[in-house]
C-alpha cells in the first residue's frame, strides 16, 4: 500500500483515457470524478475503475466520444440520450442542464438512458448543491442484489444520493447503494486479499460468504433486508421501466454497466427565503451534533466522514493497494503514460 498524490492520479487517468480515444475534455471529466471519489474515501468508485473503463472502450461497449441528445424537454424536465457514452460526461452535461432549468423554473428533473457507468453519484449532487439547490440523483444498474437464499441476483445496487447546501459548512450529502456495501468495495477487498464481513454477500448457490471473489461472482445482500430490496426494486422500476433505461435483469453484469439515471434539482427559494433556510439548517446541525451519546462519541452527519477523508487525502495522498497499483502500472507500460510515484 502506498499513497499517491491526487494530481498525479488525475493526470495519469486523463492521459490513459486520451490514448484509448476519449477526447481530452471528456477524459478530464472522468478523471476528476474518479479522483474525487478516492479523495472522499469512496475507493470503490475511484481509480480502481480505470482499467475496467479502458477495457469497456477497447471492446466497443463504451462510446468514448458520445453525441449527447436531448430527446424531449419542458420548462422543468428533460430526457437525454447518452449515445452509449462515457457515463460521467453524459451525467455531468445533464446536471448542468438541470441546474439551469431549476434556476429558471424552481425545479427540474431529468432522465438519462443509453449510457455507461456514471461513478460516484455524490459528484453530481455536489455540483447541484454548489448552486445553492437541493440535489438528488439515483440510478439502476446490472443485477447484483437479491434477498437471502436466492440463487441469482435480481436488481442492481441501485444507488441514491441526495444533498443539501449548508452555507459555510460542508454540505450534507447522503450517497448510498441499496446493498449492504457497494460491489466496488468487495472488489477493493479482493485487491487487498482481505475477507469480507459475514452478511455482505452470498455465493452463486445463495449461501453467505466471506470470500470477496465468490461475492463478486455471486450475489450482494440488500441493506436492511426486505427494506433495502424494496428500495432497489423501486429504483429499478423508476430508472429502468418508467424512464426506459432498461431494468437490471436486462443488463449484462460488468463494472461499467448502467441502466437509467434520474437527476433532480430544487431551488430552495421556491419554498422559502434562502437565508431563512440556511439559518434553520444551521440550527438543525447544531442540535444533531450536540446529541449526547452513551460513550461520548461524536454524531456524524451524512458527508462528514467523506469530507474528513478529503482533507486528509488532499494533504497526504490517496492510498492505493498493491493490486490496483499493479493494474495502473500495466496501463502505464501499455500506453506509454508516466505514473509518477
Amino acid at each position: 500500500m502506498i499513497r499517491v498524490s491526487h494530481e498525479v492520479l488525475r493526470k495519469f487517468s486523463t492521459e490513459v483515457l486520451t490514448r484509448v480515444g476519449v477526447p481530452r475534455e471528456y477524459a478530464e471529466v472522468v478523471s476528476d470524478q474518479l479522483v474525487l471519489a478516492n479523495l472522499r474515501g469512496v475507493d470503490s468508485h475511484g481509480i480502481i475503475r480505470l482499467p475496467a473503463y479502458v477495457k469497456g472502450i477497447l471492446e466497443g461497449d463504451i462510446n468514448p466520444n458520445p453525441k449527447i441528445k436531448v430527446l424531449s424537454e419542458g420548462t422543468s424536465y428533460l430526457l437525454v440520450d447518452g449515445d452509449n457514452g462515457v457515463g460521467q460526461v453524459v451525467a455531468l452535461k445533464t446536471t448542468e442542464l438541470v441546474v439551469k432549468k431549476a434556476r429558471d423554473s424552481g425545479v427540474c428533473v431529468a432522465g438519462i438512458r443509453n449510457l455507461k457507468h456514471i461513478g460516484m453519484l455524490a459528484y453530481y449532487v455536489l455540483k447541484i448543491v454548489d448552486n445553492g439547490m437541493v440535489g438528488l440523483v439515483t440510478a439502476n444498474a446490472s443485477p447484483n442484489i437479491a434477498p437471502l437464499g436466492c440463487k441469482k441476483p435480481i436488481t442492481g445496487t441501485n444507488p441514491l444520493a441526495i444533498g443539501f447546501p449548508v452555507g459555510s459548512r460542508p454540505p450534507i450529502v447522503l450517497d448510498m447503494a441499496m446493498s449492504v456495501v457497494a460491489r466496488g468495495k468487495i472488489l477493493v477487498a479482493a485487491h487487498k486479499g482481505e475477507k469480507i464481513p459475514e452478511g455482505w454477500a452470498m455465493d452463486k448457490e445463495g449461501r453467505t460468504t466471506t470470500d470477496p471473489k465468490e461475492a463478486i461472482e455471486g450475489i450482494l445482500l440488500p441493506f436492511g433486508g426486505y427494506k433495502g430490496f424494496g428500495l432497489a426494486v423501486a429504483i429499478d422500476i423508476l430508472c429502468g421501466i418508467v424512464l426506459g433505461g432498461g431494468y437490471s435483469l436486462k443488463m449484462r453484469r460488468s463494472f461499467y454497466s448502467q441502466g437509467g439515471v434520474v437527476i433532480g434539482a430544487v431551488d430552495v427559494g421556491v419554498f422559502r427565503p434562502y437565508d431563512e433556510y440556511l439559518r434553520e439548517i444551521e440550527e438543525y446541525i447544531k442540535e444533531v451534533k450536540t446529541t449526547p451519546t452513551a460513550d461520548g462519541s461524536e454524531v456524524l452527519l451524512p458527508g462528514e466522514p467523506e469530507y474528513r477523508n478529503y482533507l486528509d487525502r488532499v494533504k497526504n495522498g490517496i492510498p492505493i493497494d498493491d493490486e490496483t497499483l499493479k493494474e495502473l502500472k500495466e496501463l502505464s507500460i501499455k500506453y506509454g503514460v508516466e505514473l509518477s510515484i
